[in-house]
């Protein structure tokens, strides 16, 4: 499939800038639903119209090529995107057990993470990598749509030259900026005043087109406030700046409630029903609407949002997200650029916000994320947002399988206290002194690796440290190799460190006992036991003391449970969850489900602190 050239003229060159011209479809999987009868197996726009909404776990540009593929091109009113913002920042979620107000830490380290959001960047890989998709996202734009993107101090300038060329300069609306924190701790310290904002560009796909709806804001200040900026008479009626608009006939019959004024000084003239003004302009007089001892102001939201505080306000909201948005926020953004049969599109959807304020707001809504555990977080939060959301069809798109060998990177730099360095290129940091080298840990180290770290030395003609190189497993023989010729060698030793010899966990599949017991038409299930070797190793827990000292409650480390009734291997079907709302609470030990026929086979899906899942069949 063709896609229409970018708008504008080139404003901004990078290394490596290219256009899309083709775009493909990928494979799509159907890995889960949620109340959707006879879910699809590709994720098709015709049906989507009247189907369930749609969750997408893989790379977001695969996914919106499948989406143009499948006909959503055109079809979408609202795009919303909080991207990296290249700040050099790896953003993880800290594993935190059920029923505990702290976080378990490891002994010599801090809490073991788990990379949730990668912000890592060189600037010319950066903004290849927006620009691609910000093409993507313009040809699934209807004509009445609108891109929302939101973007910190570091990159907007260059996303501005970006979206200029992509959109056209015509086709910019503004730029909004948005007090995201009030300053305080240490920030209060920060050389040449702290960054408090965040910016979001605001670009339509055809400006005369696009759909706005005038949003509006209330702000509660005291009455003496009130008194001071509105004019107040004996009958207790403020003045307002806003005179709107009126008929003669309504401004004469205002005028005898005692609710006009003149400014500057002038006269209201009233001949024949007809009103004029010796000078000035004529105002209204109002009642504000009053809350206490507070008074309503109502204004017309401009572009400074400073009426929208950050997390930590409301504690019902926060899932422990990294870059995670308050829903006002989202709010305010669906409602002025969609209507109610529109759909919106989050393809950097995270904690599932943008998700959550849809469905709140009846929108449909399309969601994507490269990780798994924002894919899970936004399942979770979609099942409990309102009492019956619509249906949730998850895909994986190109059998995407997010962080497998990034993961086990973390853990092991994590556990041998790599030291390290984003700019250092092919290596990944420092060791005792040495160079490190974290081969591919999802196979056995090969003599093409090593050729490659020679390779790259071959290109340091100075460098004089040694080569640690970390691997999960290696060929036969290239260790002796290696002492071979290290023997001959004065610089660059190239030393291998198999994680495997040296007792590193880097996962293990969780332990699950669970019992079905079968009772007439229904099954009565109970999880007898979890333990997840994984989470154990990571905290560095004994599991001979995990209960008795650590937990107790084997519970602490779910997360949440689903249940299928009528499990086929397919797909999961979500029938019962079991999603707790609060993070001290934990999920039951008993439930009791219905068979919808005799043969079916009841499966249960537990996804653990770790976010992994098992599932266990009848």
């Amino acid at each position: 499939m063709k896609i229409t050239p970018v708008k504008g003229r080139p404003m901004l060159h990078w290394v490596g800038k290219r256009t899309i011209d083709t775009v493909n479809a990928y494979p799509a999987q159907l890995v889960e639903i949620y109340n959707v009868e006879n879910p699809e197996k590709e994720p098709i726009y015709d049906r989507f119209k009247d189907g369930p909404n749609l969750v997408f776990h893989g790379d977001n540009k695969e996914i919106l090529s499948t989406l143009l593929v499948q006909g959503f091109r055109g079809k979408i009113d609202l795009i919303y995107i909080d991207p990296p913002f290249a700040s050099g920042a790896d953003y993880v979620r800290k594993v935190k057990l059920r029923g505990k107000k702290e976080n378990l830490e490891a002994e010599g380290h801090s809490v073991i993470e788990q990379t949730q959001y990668t912000d890592i960047w060189a600037n010319d890989n950066y903004l290849q990598f927006m620009y691609e998709r910000l093409s993507l996202m313009r040809e699934l734009l209807s004509e009445k749509g609108s891109l929302y993107l939101h973007c910190d101090w570091r990159m907007n300038s260059y996303l501005h030259l970006a979206m200029d060329e992509i959109f056209g300069k015509s086709n910019f609306l503004n730029l909004v900026t948005w007090r995201r924190q009030i300053v305080r701790g240490m920030k209060t310290h920060a050389e040449f005043m702290p960054f408090s904002s965040d910016y979001i560009y605001l670009y339509a796909k055809d400006k005369d087109n696009a759909i706005w709806n005038k949003i509006e804001k209330v702000n509660a200040i005291s009455l003496e406030e009130a008194e001071r900026k509105y004019k107040k008479d004996d009958k207790d009626f403020f003045a307002t700046s806003d005179p709107g608009t009126y008929s003669d006939e309504s401004i004469i019959k205002l005028y005898e409630e005692g609710r006009i004024y003149v400014t500057r000084g002038g006269k209201l003239l009233i001949k024949d029903g007809k009103v004029s003004v010796t000078a000035g302009k004529i105002r209204i007089k109002y009642h504000r609407e009053t809350v206490g001892d507070k008074v309503l102001e109502k204004t017309v939201v401009d572009n400074i949002w400073d009426d929208i505080p950050g997390l930590g306000v409301n504690p019902n909201e926060y899932l422990d997200y990294p870059t995670q948005k308050p829903e006002p926020f989202l709010e305010r953004i669906i409602e002025a650029s969609s209507n109610k049969n529109s759909i919106v599109l989050d393809c950097f959807v995270g904690s599932g916000t943008t998700a959550a304020a849809a469905e709140k707001l009846g929108r449909r809504w399309i969601a994507a994320d490269l990780n798994k555990g924002a894919i899970q977080t936004t399942m979770k939060r979609i099942q409990t947002c309102i009492d019956k959301p619509l249906g949730i069809a998850h895909y994986r798109v190109n059998n995407y399988d997010f962080q497998a060998e990034h993961e086990l990177k973390e853990i092991v730099v994590s556990k041998y206290g790599v030291d390290t360095d984003r700019k250092a290129g092919f290596f990944d940091g420092t060791l005792n002194g040495t160079l490190v080298k974290i081969a591919d840990l999802t196979k056995p180290l090969t003599r093409l690796d090593i050729q490659l770290i020679k390779d790259e030395l071959q290109n340091r003609p100075d460098e004089t440290r040694d080569i640690t190189v970390l691997c999960n497993g290696s060929e036969v023989g290239i260790q002796e190799e290696l002492d071979t010729e290290n023997q001959r060698r004065p610089i660059n030793k190239i030393i291998v460190q198999d994680i495997q010899r040296d007792g590193v966990t880097t996962y293990s599949p969780a332990e699950v006992e669970v019992d079905f017991k079968k009772e007439g038409q229904n099954v009565k299930i109970t999880i007898v036991d979890y333990i997840s070797p994984t989470i154990l190793a990571r905290l560095e827990i004994d599991r001979t003391e995990l209960f008795d000292v650590h937990i107790d409650d084997f519970r602490a480390q779910i997360d949440c449970v689903l249940i299928d009734t009528d499990y086929t291997g397919e797909h999961f079907t979500i029938v019962e969850s079991d999603v707790p709302k609060k993070k001290t609470d934990f999920v039951e030990r008993e439930y009791t489900v219905e068979l919808p026929h005799p043969d079916a086979r009841v499966a249960v899906k537990i996804i653990d602190m770790l976010g992994e899942e098992t599932i266990v069949v009848e």
